[in-house]
């Protein structure tokens, strides 16, 4: 009978000691995903301002940078838009 509780109060430890690992983990992998997607972020408003300083010297308009917001709702279509933007060839103006 002895055996038994103590198998019993090792498993409950146990389980609470992992429920809160667990949950630590989780709070830890949503960290690191936020700075990412916000590194992502800085990433693309950094490439944007590099390809209207040169659409300015081409003498043309700039483009509008997304808000972090629409950036994240669209940001496959934005990120593809900048690089077609930057690797676009010049119009000789």
């Amino acid at each position: 009978m002895q055996k038994k509780i103590i198998k019993m109060i090792a498993v409950l430890g146990l389980c609470l000691c992992l429920h809160g690992c667990i949950a630590a983990a989780a709070a830890t992998a949503y960290g690191v995903s936020r700075h990412r997607t916000h590194h992502s972020y800085n990433e693309y408003v950094a490439n944007m301002d590099k390809v209207n300083q040169d659409r300015q010297k081409q003498g043309l308009e700039p483009l509008p940078v997304a808000t972090f917001d629409d950036w994240k709702k669209n940001r496959k279509e934005l990120s593809n838009s900048a690089e077609t933007q930057a690797n676009a060839p010049s119009t000789g103006k």
